[in-house]
């Protein structure tokens, strides 16, 4: 067939159905919410064309929110867009339109800060891709029901005013039509429209002669869109594309090359698209076969809202197990692994046995291949365990099919020479030899999901080379991974060749031992074959040094013994951990050993002498947790630790008496929590308490009078005769009030 195919094209435009959610002539349904000394009132009032809701809101003077609240029930198209008319009298504050499912539980907003309310009736609209998860059990993903609508004003800089809400609609911009395709050429049979048909059975193929060949979607209008799945025809192999974007069919803007797409499926990432055509222009290979593609779809927004839904995006759409589980919404359990000694850094080890290998870095998981078949997380139905019941060294057991791969994580050495392990051990409990293949994977995710993101960490960790050689294994050439047993192979692929478990699912590795990735979310495996005689156990080991990797040092790092260090680490934790005899009943050793291991955390946790309550997301240091945290280190024989974060913490004390309520890398933060100055105090008494160190408490002795010196002046704010009016009486000689985390930052109070 010569010249261009096409295909007829149905009506090629988008559903625009409008529907008004509330006209405001009745009230009902509506009620005000305000946090603090906020108040909110709301009202019915004229609109442009009908009826208003109006909110007068008045902050007295402070921060906090006020909210207009309704329950609605009716689901989401795949894109829409809702539209209010706003006008106000009011300072420029904070505006958030918020959607919250049936659940009550999770919340999607729009915000805008510093809203400058206008003075005439202006319509807002508001694009399902400027709508975010904002917080909830959901953890990320696009909302599909509706449960309640809130409008939301929250200060600084505060004030009062009065707000007018008219004409609430909502708009459906889903695209449900089939778009106009063209081809250069096609084969009978194989005609463009087969690649958008949505049918698994049919393809569209080119003539193996036409040169250059290109494929064209045509929407008929412009459409928003998120990102591309490419399905290859299974009897030919991928190709190389362009893939560009036009208005006008003219001009193009190319925005996406794929130099070596391999595998099934191409994953193409298109945040925040918009045009009316794509096309894809391709590249002919040297086999004579012509291209042959299954399917193009065109994903909308929701598929590239940010790289961890690109991701999660692609995990919905592959078999269970071949990405992490939180990429499948689902959260799983970690745990803090780290050295006796301490250090300024720790790895994570999830309930899977997938171990991050140090802060937001790449990740290892565990793979196995036995009888022509990959077994995953989602396979092995993983336990946990702890060494001994309570070190912290932790395992995660997969059993499968009469094998057992048990994944331990621990470490050694002094913080700058710390280095992090895992110890797979593969045991065969049938009766019968086993051949298992092996592999561990390193992948460009996180342990953390985006969910408990804070900054760069949670979700995604970019990969951009990978490269096995002198030994190790190096990524982004600062980090190696080590394997001190040796493999049986190793290969990487760049993520437009595939992740690594497309080619694990057959049991093989990429082609390539390095790999430079322009994307950044390349990914790679170690490979052992191993022969298991009926009743046998193999160890595999491999060492991830802390920090970044000091190539002078590798030669070094692939000389240590696997087996000899985990000895040492657990001499090290059982010594560190049993200096406290705590005598129970056997029916209570659980608790005796949950206490251990939760001091041991703390010590893992550790920045230098910093008490930090959590190794990523929490990897500050707060006064009030640091005092909680060193009553317990107290209470397990580590006074020296407890010492070092005092005197570290007090160091940051203001000449007036002031602590910082928290302190981390950036310095101290000067937030109002007033219980700070007291957990100083507490903090040394309870060392003296321990340890009778007199000379520490010396010391000490003047921060803490400059503590309680800050109190009493805090206190004496309230001891003014305003205060034992009947109206404030109840303040009399308290300290101010405060803010914190806990649920009442916005607004100061007393809790």
């Amino acid at each position: 067939m010569g010249g261009a195919a096409t295909s007829d094209r149905r009506t090629a435009t988008a559903t625009m159905k409008g529907e008004v959610l509330d006209d405001f002539t009745d009230l009902s349904g509506w009620s005000p919410v305000a946090s603090g000394q906020a108040q909110l009132d709301i009202s019915p009032d004229r609109g442009p064309r009908g009826g208003a809701l109006r909110l007068d809101f008045d902050f007295k003077g402070g921060a906090g929110f006020v909210v207009a609240r309704k329950r609605f029930s009716f689901p989401l198209p795949e894109a829409y867009a809702f539209t209010f008319d706003v006008h106000g009298v009011a300072p420029a504050n904070k505006l958030e339109f918020k959607l919250v499912d049936p659940s009550d539980h999770n919340v999607w907003r729009y915000q805008e800060d510093g809203f400058g309310f206008p003075a005439e009736w202006r319509c807002l609209r508001i694009r399902s891709s400027q709508i975010d998860f904002a917080w909830g059990p959901a953890g990320s993903g696009p909302m599909r029901q509706v449960g309640a609508i809130e409008f939301a004003i929250a200060a600084p800089p505060g004030g009062k005013g009065t707000v007018w809400i008219a004409n609430l609609c909502l708009e459906d911009h889903s695209f449900r039509s089939t778009p106009a395709v063209q081809a250069s050429s096609a084969l009978p049979g194989h005609e463009p429209r087969c690649a958008v048909d949505r049918c698994g059975e049919t393809s569209w193929r080119s003539e193996p002669s036409d040169e250059p060949q290109w494929f064209l979607v045509d929407f008929g209008e412009t459409r928003e869109y998120g990102g591309l799945i490419v399905r290859w025809d299974p009897t030919t192999t991928a190709r190389p594309f362009d893939l560009e974007s036009s208005d006008d069919g003219t001009a193009w803007k190319t925005l996406y090359s794929a130099r070596r797409p391999g595998t099934a499926r191409t994953y193409v990432y298109l945040p925040h698209g918009a045009a009316r055509r794509l096309r894809l222009r391709l590249h002919q290979g040297v086999d004579g076969k012509g291209i042959g593609i299954a399917e193009i779809d065109v994903r909308p927004y929701e598929f590239s809202r940010s790289l961890d839904a690109f991701f999660q995006s692609i995990a919905a759409n592959e078999p269970r197990g071949l990405f992490p589980r939180y990429l499948c919404g689902e959260q799983t359990y970690w745990t803090p692994v780290g050295s006796a000694p301490g250090g300024v850094t720790q790895g994570l080890l999830n309930e899977d046995g997938m171990l991050e290998v140090d802060r937001g870095t790449f990740s290892i998981e565990p793979l196995l291949y036995v009888g022509e078949e990959l077994v995953t997380w989602a396979d092995g139905s993983p336990t946990q365990e702890l060494e001994q019941g309570f070190l912290p060294i932790p395992s995660s057991v997969w059993r499968k099919n009469g094998i057992v791969l048990r994944a331990t994580a621990f470490a050694t050495g002094e913080a700058g020479k710390a280095v992090l392990y895992v110890r797979y051990r593969l045991e065969n409990l049938e009766a019968e030899p086993r051949h298992v293949r092996f592999f561990a994977a390193l992948r460009p995710f996180q342990v953390t999901p985006p969910w408990q993101a804070f900054h760069d960490l949670g979700g995604v960790s970019a990969i951009t080379t990978l490269e096995h050689a002198t030994g190790a294994v190096w990524v982004n050439r600062r980090k190696t991974v080590i394997p001190l047993t040796a493999p049986s192979g190793f290969g990487a692929a760049a993520f437009e060749e595939g992740a690594v478990t497309e080619y694990l699912l057959s049991g093989e590795l990429p082609p390539e031992d390095a790999v430079s990735d322009g994307f950044g979310y390349a990914s790679g495996a170690l490979r052992y074959d191993l022969d298991l005689p009926p009743g046998s156990a193999r160890d595999v080991y491999l060492a991830a040094p802390f920090g970044a990797a000091d190539p002078a040092l590798a030669p070094s790092s692939r000389g240590l013994d696997g087996a000899e260090q985990f000895d040492v680490a657990v001499r090290e934790w059982s010594a560190k951990l049993g200096r406290v005899d705590i005598r129970l009943p056997p029916t209570a050793r659980a608790f005796s050993d949950t206490f251990r291991t939760a001091a041991a955390h703390i010590l893992i946790n550790r920045d230098g002498p910093a008490l930090q309550p959590g190794p990523r997301r929490y990897a500050r240091s707060w006064i009030r947790d640091g005092a909680t945290m060193a009553a317990a280190l107290l209470r397990v024989g580590c006074a020296g630790e407890v010492r070092d974060y005092i005197r570290w913490y007090a160091r940051h004390q203001a000449p007036d008496g002031t602590v910082p309520c928290c302190v981390d890398r950036n310095g101290p933060d000067w937030l109002a929590e007033y219980d700070s100055q007291g957990e100083l105090i507490w903090a040394v008494m309870e060392h003296f308490r321990f340890t009778r160190d007199r000379a520490f408490l010396a010391e000490m002795w003047p921060g803490v009078m400059r503590s309680v010196d800050r109190i009493e002046a805090l206190r004496s704010q309230r001891l003014t005769a305003e205060f034992q009016t009947p109206e404030k009486r109840a303040c009399y000689g308290l300290l101010p009030e405060s803010v914190s985390h806990e649920g009442y930052l916005a607004h100061p109070v007393h809790a």
